[in-house]
C-alpha cells in the first residue's frame, strides 16, 4: 500500500503545537494571536498534574468527568467549529499524533475514547463571544485497562466553501487546535513491550522501502526510541541495505510501520533477512525475521517508484532510436 506523508488536496496548519504527550509531560496548547479563535482548557479538580495544559485524569471504570474548554472568537465576524475527538496514534516517521485517526487502529487497543464522549460537535461563535463548551467522558464499567489512553480533542474552523473562490480554496489552510486528553484507571509505572508484527516490501511517497512493523503493546509511551534496521541476503552474506533513526516516540497501544529505504533501487525477488535493534532508555529489543518479495510485488511497485526509469520508456526509445537507424541505412542504400 502506497503511503503519502503529506495530504495533497489541502495543507493542513496546526496553530497548535502538540508537544511529546508522556507520563512525564504532555501536550500544550499555543495560541497564535493571528489565529480567528482561541481554544482553553478548563481543567477540573480530579486534574492529576494541574501543572500541564492538557486533560490528565484518573479515573475508575464507569465513572464520569465533564472535560470543559473555553473557545473564544477573536474575529470579527461569526465563525463555525468543529469538536472531534481521535485516539493517539504513531505515524511513519515515529511520531505521536492526535488530530487525526490512524488508518487500521492497533488490535491492542482497549477501547476508543472518542466512543465514551458525548457533546456538541458543531459550535458558533458570534463576533468577539466566549463560550463554555463541554464534553462528558463516560469510561465504560466492563472495560477496565492498565495504564493509560490517550487522544486528542480537535477544535477546527469550518469554512464556507460556497463564499470561496477555486483560488482561495487551492490556497486555504485549515486552522485548528488539537487538546490532548489522558486517560487512566491507575496511574502506575508500566514498562514498554515491542513486538515485531512483520516485515515487508512496500512504498512510502512512491518509493521504495521494506517496511518492519513495530508495535507498542503496553498503555504507556515509548520515548527516545531509537531503531537499527538492515536488510541482508538469504544467506545473511551481504548487507544490502540499513537505515537508522533516534529520538521517536510511541502511542499506548499503537503500531507503525518503519522504512528501511532501497536508496532508488528496484526490488528484485527472493528471500531476505531483517535484523532489528530497538531501545528506549534501558530497554532493548532485537528481532531477526526472514522473509519474501514475489516476483508480482516487485513488479507493481517498481512500475510506481517515481525514482526508478520506466523501463516501458526504456524499449521505448530502443525501439525509436533502431527505427531510425533503419532508415538512415536505407536511405543511405539508396544513395549509393
Amino acid at each position: 500500500m502506497n503511503k503519502i506523508l503529506f495530504d495533497s488536496k489541502k495543507t493542513m496548519m496546526y496553530i497548535v503545537v502538540i508537544f511529546i504527550l508522556t507520563l512525564f509531560f504532555g501536550p500544550v496548547a499555543f495560541a497564535d494571536q493571528s489565529a480567528g479563535f482561541s481554544v482553553r482548557p478548563i481543567l477540573s479538580e480530579n486534574q492529576v498534574n494541574s501543572e500541564v495544559g492538557y486533560f490528565d485524569l484518573n479515573l475508575e471504570p464507569g465513572e464520569s468527568q465533564t472535560l470543559s474548554l473555553e473557545l473564544r472568537n477573536m474575529s470579527d465576524e461569526e465563525i463555525n467549529l468543529s469538536i472531534s475527538v481521535h485516539t493517539a496514534f504513531t505515524n511513519v516517521s515515529g511520531v505521536v499524533e492526535y488530530g487525526s485517526d490512524a488508518d487500521v487502529p492497533d488490535d491492542t487497543l482497549p477501547f476508543f475514547l472518542a466512543d465514551y464522549i458525548q457533546g456538541d460537535g458543531k459550535i458558533t461563535l458570534s463576533e468577539g463571544e466566549t463560550k463554555q463548551v463541554d464534553l462528558l467522558l463516560t469510561l465504560p464499567e466492563d472495560k477496565p485497562f492498565e495504564g493509560v489512553l490517550a487522544a486528542g480533542i480537535r477544535v477546527e474552523e469550518i469554512k464556507d466553501s460556497e463564499h470561496l473562490s477555486e483560488e482561495s480554496m487551492a490556497i486555504e489552510n485549515t486552522l485548528s487546535y488539537v487538546m490532548g486528553l489522558v486517560v487512566s484507571n491507575k496511574r502506575e509505572q508500566l514498562s514498554p513491550e515491542l513486538d515485531l508484527l512483520a516485515v515487508y516490501a512496500d512504498q512510502l511517497n512512491f518509493r521504495n522501502v521494506f517496511s518492519a512493523q513495530i508495535q507498542n503493546q503496553s498503555g504507556t509511551f515509548v520515548n527516545q526510541l531509537e531503531v537499527i534496521a538492515s536488510i541482508y541476503n538469504e544467506d545473511q552474506t551481504e548487507r544490502l541495505y540499513s537505515t537508522e533513526a533516534s529520538g521517536m516516540q510511541m502511542a499506548p497501544h499503537s503500531n507503525f510501520a518503519f522504512p528501511i529505504s532501497l536508496n532508488g533501487e528496484s526490488f528484485v525477488p527472493g528471500t531476505y533477512v531483517l535484523h532489528l535493534q530497538a531501545n528506549s532508555g534501558e530497554l532493548e529489543w532485537e528481532w531477526t525475521r526472514s522473509f519474501v518479495v514475489d516476483d508480482q510485488t516487485s513488479k507493481t511497485f517498481n512500475r510506481q517508484d517515481i525514482t526508478i526509469p520506466s523501463q516501458t520508456n526504456y524499449w521505448l526509445l530502443v525501439s525509436i532510436f533502431l527505427v531510425i537507424l533503419l532508415l538512415l541505412v536505407i536511405l543511405i542504400r539508396k544513395r549509393k
